[in-house]
């Protein structure tokens, strides 16, 4: 179970800052046909980097940023009570730590 303080979590720019450029993680999403959780978690990812303008010259709205983290969140089970955004940075940032 996902730590459910949120003051520790990290801010987009740290929990994307060794993320793969949009083109890379794209063409990853596009290739990749298991749906699973890993492909859930950096569809949310990628989406939440564009709403928050980290991918220059690409952004979404915050809402579906917002929709496809508590689609990861029902994925996982998770019943962490917090912004759902917050939640994928974190499971972003902890998935990347174990790479």
């Amino acid at each position: 179970m996902p730590d459910t303080t949120t003051a520790d979590w990290p801010k987009a720019t740290q929990a994307y800052a060794t993320a793969p450029d949009l083109t890379s993680e794209l063409e990853w999403l596009t290739a990749t046909q298991d749906r699973g959780r890993e492909w859930w978690l950096r569809r949310a990812a990628l989406t939440d980097r564009a709403a928050s303008d980290l991918t220059p010259g690409h952004t979404t709205s915050a809402a579906h940023a917002h929709d496809l983290a508590c689609r990861l969140m029902a994925i996982d089970g998770s019943t962490v009570g917090c912004n759902p955004r917050a939640y994928v940075r974190q499971q972003y940032a902890l998935w990347a730590t174990n790479q």
